[in-house]
């Protein structure tokens, strides 16, 4: 048996994942749609990174490798979202960042369009930042329609498309609330044909399902590390396709993002094509924390990541809805759109009420909104395990009998 092999062997190993996710050693985890908790690979890289900087100190020698070395992290997560060159992606503190800056930097005339989906049914930060800046700037909002698992009308967008002057398609790649997996390519195919651009939200999608963007074709994607990439919180990307790149406006300007000098003359002519937006970033040893998670997904098997997260939220809605009869499933059971992610309907019962009682019991879970409608969010991730699934059902139904 090869090394390669038998590590392979050890990472489908309980105890591997026990060792690798110190959480699972108090408490059954089921909001990963929220924050995943990080692997102890990914927190000794931080560790060691910051150590070994605050060891050898910030001399520009050192500063250069430490930067050199952390951003192998690019090249990782732009083969984990096939996204071409490395150099397309620019890291942001989150998601919701990385969406701000393509909302408020692009090139909008007033009269424009944006069209969005869903609009109360979309995340917040997906939402609210395309409604302020289009106010601000005189531009048009419409937000498509959608069925009963949150899914646009794709004849309704093409029929938008070619009414109104729409600069931009907004998406989520998979909605954080039913869990449905959206047809980017096909909404980005209708985008390009009729002149607009295409932004994609991969914040619920990476590292948890395939996001293969030059497929896709979307012209921006925004994501986090501290979703289903089990990275650490403060740390998400941006990618921009490079002929879309000259249609932002970046929002900050510095010495990191241009070459100049000190007449005052700069240019940014030359450089890879993200850089002219990634004028300050200096949190290098995330990225070292990110590429170690990473490293760990793969070593998995993004397949098989994929795999058992369909395996372990079936089996939690199956068991669910067996044995808790008022709960009804929101989100859809067909694997081609759905996610781990799980929406319940609770009935006459709270769903704040039951987050909060199995927390007490060692186990979380959330509570979510499609529009003003509470629910039960259940979202399980490939370290977690049947023992705890047990665990989550057995305590549920015992509550919801107790309430």
């Amino acid at each position: 048996m090869d090394a390669q092999q038998e590590s392979f062997d050890d990472c489908l190993n309980p105890e591997w994942l026990w060792k690798q996710f110190p959480i699972k050693r108090t408490r059954a985890y089921f909001n990963n749609a929220s924050y995943t908790p990080m692997s102890k690979d990914a927190i000794e890289a931080i560790f060691s990174a910051i150590k070994e900087y605050s060891q050898r100190g910030p001399d520009d020698e050192f500063y250069r490798e430490f930067k050199a070395k952390s951003n192998e992290c690019r090249k990782k997560l732009a083969d984990i979202i096939n996204s071409g060159n490395p150099e397309c992606i620019v890291f942001t503190e989150s998601a919701t960042q990385s969406i701000n800056l393509v909302a408020n930097g692009f090139k909008f005339s007033r009269g424009d369009s944006v069209v969005i989906r869903g609009g109360p049914s979309e995340h917040p930060s997906n939402y609210i930042p395309w409604i302020y800046y289009a106010r601000a700037k005189g531009v048009n909002i419409y937000s498509l329609k959608t069925d009963d698992i949150g899914l646009p009308d794709l004849s309704e967008l093409d029929s938008v498309l070619k009414e109104a002057r729409s600069r931009l398609v907004v998406v989520s790649h998979v909605l954080y609330n039913y869990g449905t997996i959206l047809p980017a390519r096909e909404i980005g195919s209708i985008a390009h044909e009729r002149g607009a651009l295409f932004f994609l939200d991969i914040s619920q999608s990476v590292g948890n399902i395939d996001v293969d963007i030059r497929s896709i074709d979307c012209d921006f994607a925004a994501g986090t590390a501290a979703k289903w990439l089990c990275g650490p919180l403060g740390l998400g990307f941006l990618y921009c396709k490079e002929e879309s790149l000259n249609l932002l406006e970046p929002l900050n300007f510095g010495p990191n993002s241009c070459s100049y000098d000190f007449s005052g003359s700069y240019s940014e002519l030359g450089l890879p094509p993200a850089t002219r937006l990634q004028e300050g970033f200096r949190n290098w040893a995330y990225l070292y924390g990110l590429s170690a998670a990473i490293d760990l997904l793969e070593l998995f098997g993004l397949a098989n990541v994929r795999r058992k997260n369909l395996l372990l939220s079936k089996m939690i809605a199956e068991q669910i809805l067996d044995g808790t009869k008022e709960f009804s499933l929101i989100s859809s059971l067909e694997d081609n759109l759905r996610t781990c992610i799980l929406a319940f309907d609770t009935g006459r019962y709270k769903p704040i009420e039951i987050v909060q009682s199995l927390s007490k019991g060692g186990i979380t879970v959330a509570e979510r909104e499609i529009g003003k409608r509470k629910f039960l969010r259940i979202s399980p991730h490939f370290y977690n395990d049947e023992k705890e699934v047990s665990h989550l059902v057995n305590q549920l139904t015992q509550m919801v009998r107790l309430l």
